[in-house]
């Protein structure tokens, strides 16, 4: 498959079945409409994150011709409940992938990793903006409603993104070298992560993918935690302290270094700005392992 680019014309939405909303087409919509196409999943903690803010987009452009659909390979029964649980928080069009079709025509041509990612599809029928649904995503979006966005801009930014996801691979290198604990793969390690650290550090997923990993998977045997807290703090920066997700694990870096109020002033934050309640249950009980190490005041 080719790699596509900024101003390259949308994939074609191939679906299995349209969970929520009616269907789209996104060549009878050219010209009129603006469409956001979303690659998410129910197991996705940001990604659940996320959904309730989408809602609230799709509320506010709606009378402006700006069309919502969140995507994703999980089969119907999988998706639909956790949809119609959602209600009125998951409000816009919903649609389960045919055997990853759709995902490869946005997700792989575009050299997407991680999700959740949004696409905004702009009334030219062209690919205009890529990333985060947190991270600049508004921004970008009243851009292109208004007319005011630049798209040489933004494909120019991509491509500085798409030369961070290159690291995705050296991300996996480097947790195998971890997986080990002698002398020459440490060293090999350290090297690959300064690698990592350069060309990735706006990359809040490939960070926080990096930071938490080597803090917590069980394979991990040389856990270098000035690594894992320096990516966390590079995932936290380059969301502007808004993702909880990517807060919580931040506070864990800082409680993994005995930065134990820290530790837990981060991870209130996290809970204050979290609206997913599977999720908040999880922050609040590393919230609680935190609050029992804390130093008892006299």
């Amino acid at each position: 498959m080719r790699a596509a680019d900024i101003g390259d014309p949308a994939g074609e939405l191939k679906i299995k079945k349209w969970v929520k909303g009616d269907a789209v087409d996104l060549k009878a919509g050219k010209g009129k409409n603006i469409y956001v196409v979303e690659f998410w999943a129910t197991w996705c903690g940001p990604c659940r994150e996320s959904i309730p803010h989408l809602s609230e987009l799709q509320a506010k452009y709606k009378d402006k011709g700006v069309i919502f659909v969140g995507v994703s390979d999980e089969k119907a029964n999988v998706v639909r409940p956790f949809v119609e649980k959602q209600g009125k928080k998951m409000d816009y069009v919903v649609a389960c992938d045919d055997a990853k079709a759709t995902s490869k025509a946005y997700m792989d041509a575009y050299g997407q990793r991680g999700i959740p990612t949004a696409f905004i599809i702009n009334k030219d029928g062209v690919v205009a903006w890529v990333g985060h649904p947190m991270v600049g995503f508004d921004e970008a979006l009243e851009e292109v409603v208004s007319g005011k966005f630049d798209l040489s801009k933004s494909k120019e930014k991509f491509a500085k993104a798409k030369a961070a996801m290159a690291q995705y691979e050296n991300l996996d290198k480097y947790f195998k070298l971890c997986a080990k604990d002698d002398e020459t793969s440490i060293k090999k390690a350290a090297t690959l992560s300064s690698e990592i650290m350069e060309k990735g550090s706006d990359d809040a997923q490939l960070m926080n993918a990096l930071a938490w990993t080597v803090m917590t998977d069980k394979r991990i045997k040389h856990r270098d935690m000035k690594v894992a807290h320096k990516a966390a703090r590079a995932a936290f920066d380059a969301t502007e302290g808004k993702d909880p997700a990517i807060i919580d694990t931040y506070a864990r870096s800082l409680f993994m270094q005995d930065k134990i109020e820290e530790a837990i002033e981060q991870q209130k934050r996290a809970i204050s700005l979290c609206k997913d309640p599977g999720l908040k249950s999880q922050l609040e009980e590393a919230l609680e392992e935190y609050e029992e190490k804390a130093p008892k005041k006299a």
